[in-house]
């Protein structure tokens, strides 16, 4: 966990997470590919997800990517984030 959090205070500044990061900063340093927002889109159309939403399970798919220790925003991150929030696991 300690490790997650040191790579995102290299990645952005050092006291600044995820969660505390401005939006567009997560994109323009971790960017999503077109498949990526396509499944963003799609499954957040089904379920009636707000943009709100959607930045938030991005933040926390950039989160769990840091845990993984990946470079990049990864597919099962996104999955595993929108599965969250369909099982109502998140507080947020």
């Amino acid at each position: 966990m300690e490790t997650a959090r040191q790579h995102q205070y290299d990645r952005y500044q050092p006291g600044v997470s995820n969660a505390k990061v401005p939006f567009e900063t997560i994109i323009e340093m971790s960017p999503l590919t077109a498949e990526q927002i396509k499944m963003i889109t799609t499954i957040s159309a089904k379920y009636g997800w707000s943009n709100r939403v959607q930045i938030k399970i991005i933040r926390l798919a950039r989160t769990i990517s840091d845990l993984a220790g990946e470079e990049r925003i990864s597919d099962q991150a996104i999955w595993e984030a929108m599965t969250l929030r369909r099982w109502g696991l998140n507080k947020y």
